[in-house]
């Protein structure tokens, strides 16, 4: 008995040891989020200083007074960001009102991907600018991407270094209607997602890492509330699974059922989730349809064990 013991041990012990060499790969995958809530250290009001963020000067020493974290609304939570009207300042020209968040190390250019939920207050009100931004070889700020909620309904990308417009055909946004912005930075390319479905592809105009990100808006009336920012680096690689034994894994990233194909249930021993500290968090025996919307958005590993002792291990990204 205690000889079967020990062996079962190396045994359990060696396929951790597997999983971990699995996870390490995995680890180039980073997420980070920002919800803005009362978890991640913010709290209600001025959102200037909070965990690194910087408001809008007011050219008298100080800075504005409503670029604020609020519990008016949310999309993830309780709290978001209002990018406000300033009552004390005439209209703009260009969107200069709001913050602006510096990362503590630049993303990738290659492969960076960020995503967020936006909602605008008003029609024919400001235009609501959020910009990705870099530092070029002159020391200059120059735009990496950039999408505006325009006053009139419309949306538009910035489509190069001095802002220039591209409105995005058959494009539209709804006063008071959260809207799903996304936005995939590669070395060529970048592409715009509304509500997941894919927008405009324009080429990468500056090829630059981003050193931070903005929300702005020209003071003509209105506000925009922004949550749920999430931001991944090495995640551009990750699509639809078809390994060598001609199991498919799909959708993936994958938002609430992910489906598993070319195999079926009399081959199955288990099937299991883990997540990046090795820990079992779903196991199932269902083939067709898993459902993962319980799990918070992040990578993990799917491990499937078939009755001839084969393993198939797979890196999953759930939105």
């Amino acid at each position: 008995m205690a000889r079967f013991v020990i062996l079962k041990n190396i045994i359990m012990m060696k396929n951790y040891a597997m999983l971990l060499l699995l996870f390490l790969g995995v680890v180039a995958t980073a997420q980070e989020t920002i919800s803005f809530e009362a978890s991640e250290g913010y709290t209600l009001g001025s959102l200037n200083t909070q965990n690194g963020w910087e408001v809008t000067d007011d050219n008298q020493g100080g800075y504005l007074l409503n670029q604020v974290v609020t519990d008016e609304k949310a999309t993830d939570g309780t709290y978001a960001f209002k990018n406000a009207f300033e009552p004390d300042f005439n209209p703009q020209w260009l969107p200069i009102f709001g913050a602006a968040k510096t990362f503590d190390t630049p993303k990738t250019h290659e492969d960076f991907v960020i995503s967020f939920d936006m909602m605008v207050t008003e029609a024919n009100g400001a235009d609501f600018e959020f910009t990705l931004f870099g530092i070029d070889a002159n020391d200059d700020f120059v735009p990496v991407a950039g999408i505006a909620m325009e006053y009139r309904g419309l949306i538009y990308t910035i489509d190069d270094i001095n802002y220039t417009a591209f409105y995005i055909e058959d494009a539209a946004w709804t006063p008071n209607t959260w809207l799903n912005i996304k936005i995939e930075v590669s070395d060529t390319e970048l592409k715009y997602y509304l509500n997941n479905v894919l927008a405009h592809t324009r080429s990468n105009f500056t090829m630059v890492d981003i050193v931070g990100f903005n929300m702005l808006h020209n003071n003509y009336g209105g506000s925009a509330f922004y949550d749920n920012f999430i931001m991944q680096t090495g995640s551009l690689g990750i699509e639809d699974i078809v390994d060598t034994t001609g199991i498919r894994i799909y959708p993936n990233p994958v938002k609430d059922v992910l489906h598993v194909e070319g195999i079926t249930p009399n081959q199955i021993s288990t099937i299991a989730i883990y997540n990046l500290r090795g820990q079992k968090l779903m196991e199932s025996k269902s083939m067709k349809n898993i459902n993962l919307s319980t799990l918070s958005e992040g990578v993990y590993l799917l491990n499937i064990q078939t009755l001839d002792n084969k393993t198939h291990t797979h890196k999953l990204i759930k939105n």
